[in-house]
């Protein structure tokens, strides 16, 4: 009880956040398997950092991602299985590797992209411009206050 008002989950905003994330993230991989693209939600992530700056090493892509070093390299090695990335040694550090995107990979990357945006208008069905974006600036104060 907080000023004597029990706890209720339901209400509470990291309950809700989370099941909504999970939900989006749930919809993004049924459009991704309907098309018939060998990707998740999880590494879209990846994609989307590799399309905007390709040859990134491992540990920038978990910072970039907020996710640990071991769950990136089990994607990575699940995204070179299935074709989308490649590692290449790192030309100045043996111990490092960066990831690129592959020619698959980039040959699928609007088609990918046209499915996350069909996926955003989902979300925001029935919501305003003004209120699509007060709602974007709100979870980006959350992130922010929990960083």
């Amino acid at each position: 009880m907080i000023n004597g008002i029990p706890y209720e989950l339901e209400k509470s905003i990291g309950y809700k956040l989370t099941i909504a994330s999970r939900l989006a993230s749930n919809r993004l991989n049924q459009q991704f398997r309907d098309a018939g693209y060998p990707v998740t939600y999880e590494q879209w992530i990846l994609v989307s950092y590799l399309w905007k700056r390709d040859g990134q090493t491992q540990n920038r892509l978990a910072r970039l991602s907020r996710k640990d070093q071991p769950s990136v390299s089990r994607l990575i090695d699940n995204m070179i299985r299935r074709g989308m990335v490649i590692r290449v040694p790192h030309p100045d550090d043996r111990r490092t590797n960066l990831i690129y995107l592959t020619d698959y990979c980039r040959s699928i990357l609007d088609d990918l992209a046209a499915k996350a945006y069909q996926t955003i208008e989902e979300i925001f069905k029935g919501f305003t411009s003004e209120e699509r974006e007060f709602t974007a600036k709100m979870i980006d104060r959350i992130i922010k206050n929990m960083d």
